[in-house]
């Protein structure tokens, strides 16, 4: 089954459940809207939206309903960078990377990494 690929709205709630584990929906509202006048019910139709879409699982704790994310991040984010690829760069990963590497300096670490993953891809043959 292919999952919806999430908007970017639903990929900052998705940020969250990956990086700090399953939590209330107020909880995820305070680290990704703490600040702006993004209000609570927003986050919870967003939230209501990815359980729907399969993307989030709840589950409830006496009066708490807990969110955690039902996918993993590596594959949802290859999703969202092979649709973006092909909307906006006519399916070239080149284009994207050129782009990309053109916006601003690249530090050390950064450099160091792209030419690892080079070297892989040349060893391995193919992307």
């Amino acid at each position: 089954m292919v999952l919806p690929t999430p908007t970017a709205a639903e990929l900052a709630i998705l940020r969250v459940l990956w990086r700090a584990g399953p939590a209330t929906v107020r909880a995820v509202h305070e680290q990704v809207y703490a600040g702006t006048e993004t209000g609570y019910t927003a986050t919870l139709k967003l939230m209501q939206n990815l359980l729907s879409k399969g993307l989030l699982t709840r589950t409830v704790d006496g009066r708490s309903h807990i969110y955690t994310a039902a996918v993993s991040e590596k594959p949802t984010m290859a999703g969202v960078a092979r649709r973006w690829i092909s909307q906006s760069f006519g399916g070239s990963p080149l284009a994207l990377a050129m782009q990309a590497l053109d916006t601003g300096p690249v530090d050390a670490a950064e450099l160091s990494q792209l030419k690892a993953m080079i070297a892989r891809i040349e060893r391995e043959g193919s992307a």
